[in-house]
């Protein structure tokens, strides 16, 4: 009897630390970028592990800053940012010293209504003749850390079009306030990550920005602190379960 209480006991202690660990949350900061894929990926990670994803969404930038202006592993445990975010982040010390999960590249592209004939932008003579035809043009604020603005904001410069364009552009705080915006038909052109563009019903990818002005970005998901729960998230983010759902957003598999 007192081996059979032993064994009852052992078993329901086993039945507890599952339970536990069946409610554990993962949180996680990603770029607007992602959140397609995530959303995707989240329902099946979570019938899988029993772990729920808690996500917030915002631009790189400023999901880099809450974790450097945090202490390690105080606002997230993973998060999933364009390399060089990530890699600004391990210089600071504030991720986990195990490697990252690939996740893949996302370029800077042109977005117009679905119902709207797609501009030829091939080459940069007609990128530049597209944007002076454009009524309106959005894009995200480089203010906030938006990787697609940061980059088109230097374009409009290099092609010297900010003052030509300067009464037709609209700074908007994110990337899918653009697309949303482009969908709507108060923008004729946005800018935005090709992961942002194509999950939107609303809208049509008209292209990437042509050679010099291209911009593949590389992304991946990484651990500001080393649990099992976050381990097995970024594992799942990296693994075969996931890498459907990163295509199927847009994002291109890495060089």
């Amino acid at each position: 009897m007192k081996n059979l209480r032993l064994l009852i006991s052992i078993f329901a202690g086993i039945a507890f630390s599952c339970t536990g660990a069946h409610a554990d949350e993962v949180r996680v900061l990603a770029a607007g970028a992602a959140k397609h894929a995530l959303e995707r990926i989240a329902p099946a990670f979570e019938r899988e592990t029993g772990h729920r994803i808690v996500a917030s969404y915002d631009t790189v930038g400023a999901q880099r800053d809450r974790v450097l202006h945090g202490a390690p592993g105080a606002v997230a445990d993973v998060v999933i940012l364009s390399d060089p975010a990530l890699d600004r982040l391990d210089q600071a010390q504030q991720l986990a010293v195990v490697p990252r999960a690939t996740i893949g590249r996302v370029v800077v592209a042109l977005a117009v209504p679905a119902d709207a004939p797609a501009p030829d932008i091939s080459t940069s003579g007609k990128l530049r003749a597209a944007l002076l035809a454009a009524q309106s043009i959005a894009y995200a604020d480089p203010a906030r850390g938006a990787t697609a603005g940061s980059h088109f904001a230097t374009v409009l410069d290099a092609l010297g079009l900010r003052e030509a364009l300067q009464g037709r552009i609209t700074v908007l705080p994110v990337g899918l306030d653009v697309i949303t915006g482009v969908a709507q038909k108060r923008f004729a052109l946005g800018v935005s990550q090709s992961s942002e563009i194509l999950q939107h019903e609303g809208v049509k990818l008209a292209g990437g920005l042509p050679a010099p002005y291209e911009l593949a970005t590389p992304y991946a998901a990484a651990m500001t602190r080393d649990t099992p729960v976050a381990r097995a998230l970024l594992e799942y983010l990296g693994g075969r379960n996931a890498r459907d759902a990163w295509r199927a957003s847009g994002f291109l598999d890495p060089p």
